[in-house]
């Protein structure tokens, strides 16, 4: 579930053209390290709490160790809008993809029929236990990872090391263009890494199962991820690679898998890369579905989104109602003749990853206090890692935020305004736990 929602294969496909484009170039690369050595700072400090505290609700459990009840609630809410905004997301870019591809076979569909299309198996995997949308993804994942890695080594073989220019990792170029498309690119494409502890229910052994499966996704996919950005780059030249980018947009993987290797090659990443987008799609209505589930049966949702399918012990309901809200949405978005890909895909792409990236800067600093209360003695798990991550989160929501007119396309006040659509979570959170303070004491 977790290297399904990271999507190697979309990231690859579907996040590089918006880096090289939108983000600080040729220097993607080096966003996609830093992502990583962040993200690896803040599943340190998130795992050690998770260990140490029950945290079936993921970070809202964790926030609440730390920071409060209320806090909890606001990371609760911020979590869940973002994972369903992440899934309304993925259906823009499958509908994008599945009408690119498809114009590219002589198909001629719009791209909203794909999104429904999707939306409806995303609903009949999502009402079934996570071990059936497991099964599908683990079969799934690796032939994406197959396809990703054998580019990458056709690559490596056809061009040796000229394909691995270092000046992508220069100051100049890690530095250059637009840093919040960057960041948005480098951090979207690890968001899964804390899904783990949600299916703390539904795994045998979690306490040693959890920890080494957040380990090695963060290890596994960081690596590849630099990897095929820099051979990617490489293999189109560092002079060419952006402008290149902007000619070809959501095909530039595709233009460079024909010409390293084949067109039947292209035609098999086109297959994999579209499973590849409705595996994270249906990772990242999983989570949401069990967030919505988890806060309507405490009560901070109504009770009825909190009911389990009587057979499979699923969020059935939430995630029907979840399911159908992005439906009526896509409807409306297919009316109103949006672009599915510069403009809604990564403007909703942009609020999935300020909100996460929020919520983990939430739990870096819930780490941080716990351990302090406790009288822990500080470590790297309990106050090193937690502190970098933590900054590392901050700076990336601060550069997500003063660049978000680049990710919509527009430079109105409605568009710079949307990040605020989080901000709901604060009074809401605090307002729920007061009234649940208030009946307590009555």
């Amino acid at each position: 579930m977790i290297v399904a929602a990271a999507a190697p294969l979309g990231v690859a496909i579907g996040n590089l053209p918006v880096g090289l484009l939108l983000g600080n170039g040729i220097g993607l690369p080096a966003a996609f390290l830093a992502a990583a050595l962040v993200i690896a700072c803040m599943a340190t400090g998130f795992m050690r709490l998770a260990r140490d505290v029950r945290a079936d609700g993921g970070f809202a459990d964790l926030v609440r160790a730390g920071l409060g009840k209320s806090m909890g609630l606001v990371a609760a809410y911020i979590t869940g809008i973002s994972y369903w905004t992440g899934s309304l997301a993925l259906a823009a870019s499958t509908g994008y993809f599945g009408n690119l591809i498809g114009t590219m076979h002589g198909v001629d569909v719009p791209w909203w029929a794909y999104s429904l299309t999707a939306y409806a198996i995303v609903l009949l995997l999502g009402r079934r236990a996570a071990d059936l949308s497991a099964k599908v993804l683990t079969l799934l994942m690796l032939a994406e990872l197959a396809v990703v890695v054998f580019l990458d080594g056709a690559i490596l073989v056809k061009h040796g090391l000229d394909a691995l220019p270092l000046s992508v990792f220069s100051a100049h170029n890690a530095f250059s263009g637009n840093l919040g498309p960057a960041v948005l690119v480098g951090f979207s494409s690890f968001i899964g890494v804390e899904s783990a502890v949600l299916y703390t229910r539904e795994t045998r052994n979690p306490a040693r199962s959890v920890p080494r499966a957040t380990y090695a996704a963060v290890a596994a996919i960081g690596v590849l991820y630099v990897m095929t950005a820099w051979l990617v780059i490489g293999s189109l030249g560092t002079a060419a690679a952006v402008a290149t980018a902007g000619q070809a947009q959501g095909g530039l993987v595709f233009l460079v898998a024909g010409t390293e290797v084949s067109t039947v090659f292209v035609n098999i990443t086109q297959v994999f890369f579209v499973t590849s987008l409705m595996a994270c799609f249906v990772a990242l209505h999983n989570a949401s579905a069990r967030y919505t589930h988890t806060l309507a049966a405490n009560g901070a949702l109504p009770r009825p989104l909190g009911s389990l399918h009587p057979k499979f012990q699923s969020p059935a309901t939430a995630s029907t109602v979840l399911g159908a809200l992005g439906t009526v949405l896509f409807v409306g978005f297919a009316v109103a003749k949006a672009d599915p890909y510069i403009g809604l895909a990564t403007a909703l792409t942009g609020l999935f990853t300020l909100g996460i990236v929020a919520a983990q800067a939430l739990v870096s600093i819930a780490v941080v206090v716990f351990y302090a209360r406790s009288g822990t003695r500080p470590g790297w798990s309990t106050l090193g890692a937690p502190v970098l991550g933590g900054l590392g989160a901050i700076g990336a929501c601060y550069a997500i935020v003063a660049n978000y007119s680049v990710l919509t396309g527009s430079t109105s006040t409605a568009s710079r305004l949307l990040p605020a659509v989080l901000l709901v979570a604060v009074p809401l959170g605090f307002a729920v736990q007061a009234r649940r303070n208030a009946k307590s004491g009555a």
